[in-house]
């Protein structure tokens, strides 16, 4: 099992490009906050208003050389948010939402004719799964009270893609809509 973690600066409002690294310290990828378009950032405060609800944030991972590998983008339609996963070479992939309790939802996505589906358990631990067998894991590292950051472990390969793409999700869908 490979892990992978990412850390918070002290000023945690300042989240724009964090390094994650591997077991031995080694930059693998950065996380990117993409700021709101004016318009997106009008939609958003029309939202908040009207819903006391409000449009997650978009993230995407890179390569340590600034390459853009996923991005997660979500859209405001009337019928309600539509996720999708925005892959290296520019593809849109769109990811199906999913209630799967009261409040929990699940996602998934189809790549490379591999079905990917992706949920948070009650421990607040989200799960990767590929063709319904569990690859990776990403939770909270948490001292007392205070969240210092997220671990990513893969379990059965050490693919720095498959970081990035948990990455991207835990953050897009979990982490920055709370």
């Amino acid at each position: 099992m490979a892990t992978f973690s990412l850390t918070y600066p002290k000023s945690f409002d300042r989240l724009s490009n964090l390094p994650i690294v591997n077991e031995h310290d080694e930059a693998v990828c950065v996380l990117q906050k993409i700021e709101r378009s004016t318009i997106g950032k009008v939609l958003n405060t029309m939202l908040l208003i009207a819903t006391q609800d409000s449009l997650p944030q978009h993230y995407e991972t890179r390569t340590t050389q600034g390459t853009p590998l996923f991005r997660v983008q979500s859209t405001l339609f009337t019928k309600g948010i539509s996720h999708q996963l925005i892959m290296p070479d520019g593809s849109i992939l769109p990811i199906q939402r999913k209630t799967v309790q009261l409040l929990e939802s699940s996602y998934s996505f189809t790549m490379d004719s591999l079905i990917f589906r992706f949920e948070k358990d009650f421990t607040s631990t989200a799960y990767l799964y590929c063709n319904d067998e569990k690859i990776a894991s990403a939770c909270y590292v948490e001292n007392s009270i205070v969240r210092e950051g997220i671990v990513y472990k893969l379990f059965h390969s050490d693919d720095t893609l498959f970081v990035a793409l948990l990455a991207s999700l835990y953050q897009s869908l979990f982490v920055g809509s709370n």
